[in-house]
C-alpha cells in the first residue's frame, strides 16, 4: 500500500501530539521549539481531521505524562499548544483573519504567562535577590564603575537599594515577557501554517497589520486594574495591570509601525516631508516609540488606514 508524502506527515503530526508532551517532561526539552512543534501538528492535524480529532489527541498527549510520572508533571508542561484549537477553528470556520488570530494569540499568551504569575505576589526569593545584588556589586567593584558613582554621591547603599527596586519590578513583570514569547510563538505558527495551506490571503503586507477593534479592550482593563490596584493597594491587581499593559505596549508598537509606515507610502506626502519625519524619528527615538505606541492604540478604534472591515 503507498502512503503519499502528506498522509505521512499527518500521521506523524498525530504523533507528536501524542508523544511529545511525555518525551518533553522526560528528556526536559520543553522550550519555544518544541511548543513551536507541537503548535505546527495541531494545525497540520486540525486541517486534515477536524479540531475534535486534534483536541482528543492533544488530551491524550497531556493526560498520558500525569499517568506514568505523576499529577507534578503537569508543572513541567506548556499548555501554549493548546491555543492552536481557537487557530485551527478559525481557519475552518473562515473566520476573519484578524480575529481568528488575535483569539488564538490572546489564549496562547494567557495560557504561556500562567505558570509565571506566583511571581505578581512572591517574587524572587530573598537569598536569590541578595545574591544576585551582591554578584553585580562585586561586577561594578571590579570594573570601577562603584568608584565612578560614589564620586558623583551615590553611595553603595543607595546602589543596592536601586538594585533591589529594580528586581522586585523585573519579578513583577516577568509574566509579559512568558506572554509576549507565546503571543510572537503562535503569530510565526500561524503566518507559516497559512502559507504552507496556501491561502489566498497567506501573506499580508505588514502596512496592513491589524487586529480587530475591541481587541483596544485589553489595553483599557489593564490601565484599569493598574489604577484600581494602585488605589487600594491590591498587588495582584496592579500587577495584572502592569503587564497587562506591557504586553499591549509591545502589541501597539508594532501595529503603530505598521501605520506609520502605510502612512510614509502615501503619494500625497512630499518626498522630503517623509525624509524629514524618519530623520526626526531617529533623533527623538523616545517620543517616536510612544508616538508609535499611540498610532497604534488609537488605530483599533479609528482605523488610520481606512482598512476595510472583515465580516
Amino acid at each position: 500500500m503507498y502512503l503519499s508524502d502528506k498522509t505521512v506527515m499527518y500521521y506523524l503530526a498525530g504523533g507528536v501530539l501524542v508523544t511529545f508532551p511525555w518525551l518533553g517532561v522526560t528528556w526536559g526539552t520543553w522550550g519555544i521549539l518544541w511548543e513551536a512543534l507541537m503548535l505546527l501538528a495541531v494545525f497540520l492535524v486540525g486541517h486534515r481531521r477536524g479540531v475534535f480529532l486534534a483536541a482528543v489527541l492533544l488530551a491524550i498527549g497531556y493526560v498520558t505524562p500525569s499517568v506514568v510520572l505523576g499529577i507534578t508533571a503537569f508543572n513541567q508542561m506548556s499548555f501554549v499548544p493548546l491555543a492552536g484549537l481557537i487557530g485551527v477553528l478559525g481557519l475552518r470556520k473562515h473566520w476573519p483573519v484578524r480575529r481568528t488570530f488575535f483569539w488564538g494569540a490572546m489564549l496562547a499568551a494567557v495560557l504561556g504567562a500562567i505558570p509565571t504569575f506566583s511571581f505578581l505576589t512572591q517574587g524572587f526569593d530573598a537569598n536569590t535577590v541578595s545574591d544576585t545584588i551582591n554578584t553585580i556589586v562585586q561586577q561594578y567593584q571590579t570594573s570601577g564603575l562603584l568608584v565612578v558613582m560614589q564620586q558623583q554621591g551615590i553611595s553603595e547603599l543607595q546602589v543596592r537599594d536601586l538594585l533591589q527596586q529594580g528586581i522586585r519590578f523585573y519579578a513583577l513583570i516577568i509574566p509579559s515577557f512568558a506572554a509576549l514569547s507565546a503571543f510572537v510563538e503562535f503569530g510565526l505558527v500561524f503566518y507559516i501554517v497559512r502559507r504552507w495551506f496556501k491561502d489566498d490571503e497567506g501573506r499580508i503586507p505588514f502596512t496592513r497589520w491589524s487586529l480587530p477593534w475591541y481587541a483596544v479592550w485589553g489595553a483599557v482593563l489593564g490601565i484599569a486594574c493598574y489604577l484600581l490596584g494602585d488605589q487600594f493597594s491590591w498587588i495582584i491587581l496592579r500587577g495584572l495591570g502592569i503587564n497587562l499593559m506591557v504586553v499591549y505596549g509591545a502589541v501597539t508598537l508594532v501595529l503603530g509601525t505598521s501605520v506609520y509606515l502605510y502612512l510614509l507610502q502615501s503619494p500625497k506626502i512630499p518626498r522630503f516631508l517623509k525624509f524629514a519625519l524618519i530623520i526626526a524619528s531617529f533623533l527623538y527615538l523616545f517620543f517616536s516609540v510612544i508616538s508609535l505606541i499611540m498610532f497604534g492604540l488609537f488605530d483599533l478604534v479609528f482605523n488610520f488606514r481606512r482598512l476595510p472591515e472583515e465580516s
